[in-house]
């Protein structure tokens, strides 16, 4: 309970007033602002609150993929769910603006639901098989028309929660609909190490967390494949490489 405290103390002022100052008018109406300046105030503000966690990001894979990744066209990340601040961890490593692809409930969150608005992130009702497909075609949309913006979904569909990390939930072969669609690349994450940072039962000070990139299938790598054929083999490496690391 003291780390919260702590962090509490460190972020609260300026959650605040970024909530109050720009938040509420970008969340509301999006369109009426560059999307360059929404992604950069949010950025900065997320790095804030990871940096009052102790988190602190391995940057040399995350650096390494946006070294080397083809910047000609937008890409959708897909990734293992294991904490709530999985998204906040990748705003805060990445080297372009990205957006999301989350859960119904999260929209109503008062700060995450404004922060994903902020970014033109996608909420999606995976009972709703009707809105499910129209969240994706906007996907698909994004993926294609926008200058630049990477697509972060995680495959699972909701945080993991089964205790053995180790072990993902079944990826979603319609997560990786529109990339098919948008002929974009597909880049494989694994995120670890940061599902200990919200749990207030321990007494670590820093936490390391890894975002590591498993493979990229460009459009020619899964041009003869199904979805359900790209689902299944981005989860067998995430679980692979799990093992690693729990």
């Amino acid at each position: 309970m003291w780390k919260y405290f702590k962090v509490i103390i460190k972020v609260i002022f300026p959650i605040i007033w970024a909530y109050l100052s720009w938040m509420i008018r970008y969340s509301n109406h999006p369109e009426k602002y560059p999307f360059e300046k929404r992604w950069d105030k949010v950025q900065k503000i997320v790095r804030k609150v990871i940096k009052a966690f102790n988190v602190k990001i391995n940057q040399e894979d995350i650096d390494k993929f946006y070294e080397n990744m083809d910047k000609s066209k937008n890409h959708l990340f897909v990734c293992n769910h294991i904490s709530d601040l999985d998204p906040l961890i990748f705003i805060a490593a990445a080297k372009r603006p990205l957006t999301f692809v989350a859960k119904i409930e999260s929209e109503k969150y008062p700060l995450v639901g404004r922060v994903i608005k902020v970014i033109d992130g996608k909420f999606m009702d995976r009972g709703d098989l009707k809105q499910s497909l129209k969240v994706m075609l906007k996907v698909q949309d994004m993926l294609i028309n926008h200058e630049t913006m990477d697509v972060v979904i995680f495959p699972e569909g909701t945080r993991n929660k089964n205790g053995d990390l180790s072990k993902t939930l079944p990826y979603h072969h319609g997560s990786f609909r529109s990339a098919f669609k948008a002929k974009c690349p597909i880049d494989v994450f694994m995120i670890s190490g940061d599902d200990k940072v919200l749990t207030y039962k321990n007494n670590i000070k820093k936490f390391d967390v890894n975002i590591t990139l498993l493979k990229t299938f460009k459009e020619e790598d899964y041009l003869n494949l199904t979805t359900n054929e790209i689902a299944s083999e981005a989860q067998k490496l995430t679980e692979e490489n799990l093992k690693k690391y729990y």
